[in-house]
């Protein structure tokens, strides 16, 4: 399984070597690198390349029209090639002025998805899931914004389906996020920060609220009707959002004190793979890791 691995510390790539081959607090989505929240990272043929720069950095998803980004304040930015530019719609999407967080901070764009359809679900923290279907020139909102979505993620060979992480549990869609059903049968708790669906399961990671007591990751079939069964042990923190991923039937996840996690059928059984990471904050699944 090839992986690439986000820390506190910088990015981890199986197969390239120990030391990391992107340096400082890093975020990691496919083939995109977010490094210490405000330079975008590109991997191609030549490995790694800055595409770009701007503040507060928190997640990014390949669109048509170019590569899109969340940030701080609850906003979007889209990539052309003389930097990045606003996308002013996203700043006019319905209800906007009652998102919040409870700390009394800005609001976020935690994530952010594209379905095979090219339909764009951004999660706002705290601001429910805001949908466009016409490549982000109009919003719409979705779920209650008190469901507190951590993580939404459309499922890439499965064209209507998109899950998305909660503090009220698994949230299911099946028409590309229009509509919304929770799922918690099985659960210890409903409090889910992230989120991932293998070739025959959806995986979530499941704990007792944002200080992570008492974490796991728990698994359900395809569709997420049936209940939850706890897959792995228990782990110390929170597995965070896009620290979790899945590919056919392989699944990995990483935890807050630097454990690498890996399944070889659809996250049924793990086996610990290692250990004596900086903090996991993300990582993904690819078909070829880095060449450095």
């Amino acid at each position: 399984m090839n992986l690439r691995i986000a820390t506190a510390e910088g990015l981890f790539e199986t197969g390239v070597g120990s030391a990391p081959t992107v340096t400082g607090p890093v975020r990691i989505f496919d083939d995109v690198v977010v490094a210490a929240g405000r330079k975008v990272l590109w991997h191609g043929s030549r490995g790694w390349t800055e595409m770009g720069r701007t503040s507060g950095i928190l997640c990014a998803v390949d669109a048509p029209g170019g590569l899109i980004v969340g940030t701080e304040g609850a906003h979007l930015f889209r990539f052309r090639t003389d930097g990045f530019e606003a996308i002013h719609s996203f700043d006019r999407a319905p209800h906007r002025d009652e998102w919040y967080t409870p700390w009394g901070g800005p609001p976020e764009v935690r994530s952010i998805t594209r379905t095979p359809d090219n339909v764009l679900l951004a999660n706002v923290h705290v601001g429910g899931i805001v949908r466009s279907e016409d490549s982000g020139r109009s919003w719409f909102p979705t779920v209650d914004i008190h469901h507190d979505v951590h993580q939404v993620r459309a499922v890439w060979d499965r064209t209507d389906l998109v899950v998305a992480a909660s503090a009220l549990g698994l949230l299911v869609s099946n028409d590309a996020g229009a509509h919304w059903r929770a799922h918690t049968r099985g659960l210890h708790a409903t409090y889910c920060r992230a989120v991932a669906a293998s070739d025959d399961g959806i995986l979530v990671s499941a704990s007792e609220g944002p200080r992570g007591r008492q974490s796991a990751i728990y698994r359900t079939n395809a569709n997420g009707t049936e209940r939850f069964d706890r897959v792995s042990d228990w782990i110390d923190g929170n597995v965070e959002s896009h620290a979790l991923d899945a590919r056919g039937n392989d699944a990995a996840f990483g935890t807050p004190r630097g454990e690498l996690y890996e399944s070889s059928n659809s996250g049924i059984t793990w086996r610990k793979t290692r250990t004596g990471l900086p903090a996991v904050t993300g990582l993904s699944i690819v078909e070829h890791a880095g060449t450095n």
